[in-house]
């Protein structure tokens, strides 16, 4: 009966370990649509003071990396839920 109790308890923290997985890969996006907009609130550079502000190639330079690792994030989450099985019944 022991072992019985083992395997329920091991089935029971596999699940939770993927729903929290499957959490986080719903919370990607808005998390990523957060990361793309920090830019905007950047102070922006002028002509008359140029070291004040914030530079379009340095915001292009932080929206690739943003991105990239979104799709990171993405794809080490795919791997993972696709390794405890979620969603599947």
């Amino acid at each position: 009966m022991n072992g019985k109790h083992d395997q329920t308890l091991k089935r029971a923290a596999t699940a939770s370990r993927g729903q929290r997985v499957t959490d986080s890969a719903l919370i990607l996006p808005l998390v990523g649509i957060i990361l793309f907009l920090l830019p905007i609130m950047w102070p922006r550079s002028s002509d008359l003071d140029p070291v004040a502000g914030t530079a379009t190639s340095t915001a292009l330079i932080y929206l690739f990396v943003v991105w990239a690792g979104l799709i990171c994030c993405a794809l080490g989450l795919a791997f993972v839920i696709k390794r405890f099985g979620v969603g599947r019944r």
